[in-house]
């Protein structure tokens, strides 16, 4: 080393001019020196920062802080321009900018524009860390974090379960992976955020990040000394550009229901809810009544092929219409009734079970299915084994979009509120009255049929409109019919089979509830399990029937029957326990030969199947099963003093059916369920959606406190859907742990065993002759048929109940 500082100093050279002078001489470019300083280029800046010299001197900046702090200010002046994209004006905010927000894509973009910031931050915020970026890209070179939204401390996705189960096998590996790439994808976010700040703080403008989380502290009710507290630290946008960006977002969304409303091929729903204004101050021209009665409302596309040409039927329905007084009597259509129901789809015969129904098939696979599912263990093999059942007509499967109208200051508790309620309704789907020449671009709808989905009965004097029924709350309709028939009276209480003790098994703190009046969830859960136990002893009897050894479901699964012998077996037990044309016969002999619980048994076995197929086919689509079960459903309802929705139910599917053209037919029939996500088993009633719409607008959005006012619920009304999907963006990038609001299933085992273990001791499928009831179920669906011919007779319609009499 002396004798190289020795011929440095003879040639008159410093060391700093012998380096520079091999790297800047193009003489030297391809030198060994000059390729060997710059592979080892890092250990010699490291050597000059760790110089004892420099560390002695550290307040004297040099040169190449110079050029590193002029790189930093150069990187974050590109990435915050307006050029790169992540400009956001929160009053020009529109639906699209936040849906398309992406922090893998702006952790992308950062780091390809701003790599000496990036990699600053990284060394900086994992400098006790081995991680990489790179853990966190796909074969692409994109950062991905979708894998991993989903996490808990130890706990990363789904998949864990399974790793879980298998034996044998080194998982260390794959638990340090996991890790591995959570920490890399927190680091990420870290430096995304610590990125948009400075942006921010450079250029006001550029403030993408910040709004989307100003957005979605606003849709959680985040106060706002705390939206204004993060807004100066630079994590969120002010309050006024919040606000802002909604009334931006509220105005889109009318813009967006005026486009599709005036295309004509839109159908409509609304619905009233009442939100309790306890902050509201009372003034002197007010009342200080603080309870408001709303409606809400939502515009769904028509789909599957729908036309404006196939709702171009108005004038065709008036002249059908037994409202207009300009018809002569004799043009009208011919009279129909439920009878005529009975026809609409046919049955077509299954050569393998030629006996059975449609329905019979339905109740044989709820039978199997049951029995596969909370049976012995033994018959759980075959659960994905059973064969699905064909459908009668299936929706084809397409995801729907939902745009949620502003809410209306409208009681619709009246008739006159319901028509004020359409009107209002029509007209944010930029739909008025033809006649009106002052309305620019108003569509002439003179001529065309518009679809509503109401929960109450229709008002025929609107021509241009056709009222849908709601088939959700036709389902809750079904349980309090079930209610009324099964727990309502006092004496159908007192039996050791009554469903009453059912309840005192499966909810032995709600018998109170049960009794006076149970919400929809509570029965139809009530429904569901109860229905599960009462199917598995129809199993146990029916087996000991066949052999008297399988004195359990136990001894029967220790015979080990195939498959096919337990589909056999569930149609027989399809045929003979559950009420049929067979019951009547059985009712007309005496008391002493008769066992009364045993034929309430039957019935209701029935009424609950009836229900879990209306379900069922909701759940899949199957349009054809959903009208053949409102079919069975019209005299119950009837027979339970449910007369209005008997009414509505035969008067729609007569209309739609009979009257309505085919093109209108199929538009209605095909739009009365939705899927707002696209996936299969996720159809919904329109006015299930209606009611989630109604949930978030009163509970979870409208404000909050001395900001929870009707003003507000106007405005954010609109933003139901842009305020979900937001904090869906935000809960999933930013890895929220978590994030399913579904509740895992009941373990009901102890409880299903307890009520099986006391139907085996009073049994009410065993037949005992002579056996009395304390109140005697009636065959709803004769009454209710009875019912309706007593009131075609009294109608004076002796045609129709010439029909009913066949």
């Amino acid at each position: 080393m002396d004798t190289v500082i020795a011929t440095l100093q003879e040639c008159n050279l410093s060391a700093s001019q012998f380096i520079i002078s091999i790297l800047r001489c193009q003489k030297y470019h391809r030198h060994h020196l000059a390729e060997d300083l710059l592979v080892h280029s890092d250990e010699i800046i490291e050597a000059l920062i760790k110089h004892p010299s420099r560390q002695d001197n550290k307040s004297q900046p040099t040169a190449n802080h110079d050029a590193l702090r002029q790189q930093y200010i150069t990187e974050i002046k590109l990435i915050s321009s307006e050029e790169v994209g992540w400009h956001f004006g929160p009053s020009h905010a529109t639906t699209q900018q936040l849906e398309e927000f992406s922090i893998e894509e702006m952790g992308t973009e950062m780091q390809s524009r701003a790599p000496a910031l990036w990699d600053l931050l990284g060394l900086l915020l994992g400098a006790d860390s081995s991680s990489s970026f790179e853990d966190v890209k796909n074969a692409d070179g994109d950062i991905m974090m979708g894998s991993l939204q989903r996490t808990s401390s130890e706990v990363y996705d789904e998949e864990d379960d399974y790793w879980g189960d298998v034996d044998d096998l080194d998982l260390d590996a794959h638990t340090t992976t996991k890790q591995t790439m959570r920490r890399s994808a927190v680091i990420m976010i870290k430096c995304v955020v610590i990125l948009g700040i400075l942006m921010q703080s450079t250029n006001r403008r550029s403030n993408a990040l910040q709004s989307i989380l100003g957005i979605f502290l606003q849709s959680t009710h985040t106060p706002q000394k705390v939206i204004d507290t993060l807004a100066c630290i630079g994590i969120s946008i002010s309050t006024d550009s919040i606000n802002a960006a909604i009334r931006s977002l509220s105005t889109e969304s009318q813009n967006t229901l005026q486009t599709l409303g005036k295309s004509l091929l839109a159908s409509y729903a609304y619905d009233n809810f009442d939100v309790d204004l306890k902050s509201q101050v009372p003034l002197a021209e007010k009342s200080n009544d603080s309870l408001k009665h709303l409606t809400s409302g939502l515009l769904f596309p028509l789909q599957h092929g729908v036309t404006a040409d196939d709702l171009k039927c108005s004038e065709e329905l008036w002249r059908q219409s037994a409202l207009n007084s300009h018809v002569p009597l004799s043009t009208l259509p011919p009279k129909r009734s439920w009878k005529d129901l009975l026809r609409i789809h046919p049955e077509s015969k299954d050569n393998s079970t030629p006996q059975l129904s449609r329905r019979d098939q339905f109740n044989a696979r709820m039978f199997l299915l049951d029995l596969c599912e909370h049976g012995p263990e033994y018959f759980r093999q075959f659960q994905s084994e059973i064969p699905k059942l064909d459908a009668v007509e299936e929706i084809p499967l397409v995801k729907t979009s939902i745009t949620a109208a502003r809410a209306m200051d409208i009681n619709n508790s009246t008739v006159s509120g319901n028509i004020h309620a359409v009107v209002e309704l029509l007209a944010q789907g930029g739909v008025h009255d033809p006649t009106d020449t002052n309305i620019p671009d108003n569509p002439n709808i003179s001529q065309y049929i518009i679809l509503i989905h109401v929960e109450a009965t229709p008002w025929n004097r609107f021509q241009h409109v056709v009222f849908i029924p709601g088939l959700f709350h036709l389902k809750m309709a079904c349980a309090d019919a079930i209610w009324r028939t099964f727990l309502q009276p006092l004496a159908a209480r007192e039996d050791e089979t009554s469903l009453m003790r059912d309840v005192t098994q499966l909810q032995p703190k709600e018998t109170g509830i049960y009794c006076s009046k149970p919400g929809f969830r509570q029965m139809h859960q009530l429904i569901g399990h109860a229905g599960i136990c009462w199917r598995l002893d129809c199993w146990r009897v029916h087996v000991a029937g066949m052999d008297p050894s399988y004195t359990s479901l136990d001894a029967f699964a220790a015979s080990k029957p195939d498959l096919e012998k337990l589909k056999s077996t569930a149609n027989e037990i399809a045929l003979n326990w559950v009420a049929n044309h067979k019951l009547l016969r059985t009712r007309r002999k005496t008391r002493e030969q008769r066992d009364m619980q045993y034929e309430n048994a039957l019935l209701l076995n029935k009424y609950f199947l009836l229900y879990e197929e209306l379900s069922y086919s909701m759940n899949h689509r199957d349009i054809g099963r959903v009208e053949t079960s409102i079919v069975a459903w019209i005299p119950i309802l009837k027979a339970t003093g449910k007369h209005k929705y008997a009414t509505h139910m035969m008067n729609f599917l007569i209309n739609t059916h009979f009257v309505f053209p085919a093109g209108l037919k199929h538009a209605v029939r095909y739009h009365i369920l939705v899927n707002p996500t696209g996936k299969p088993m996720k159809w919904r009633a329109v006015d299930w959606c209606v009611e989630l719409n109604n949930l978030f607008t009163k509970v979870k959005n409208g404000g909050t406190g001395s900001n929870h006012t009707i003003e507000r619920i106007f405005i954010e009304s609109p933003l139901v859907q842009a305020y979900r999907n937001t904090q869906a963006i935000v809960q999933k990038k930013f890895l929220h742990a978590h994030l399913t609001t579904d509740h895992a299933a009941p373990n009901m085992i102890k409880s299903f065993q307890g009520l099986s273990n006391k139907m085996v001791a009073q049994s009410p499928h065993t037949v005992v002759l002579g056996r009395k009831m304390r109140c005697e179920i009636p065959d709803l669906v004769d009454k209710g048929r009875e019912m309706m011919e007593k009131a075609a007779w009294g109608e004076g319609n002796n045609e129709s109940n010439a029909e009913m009499e066949v």
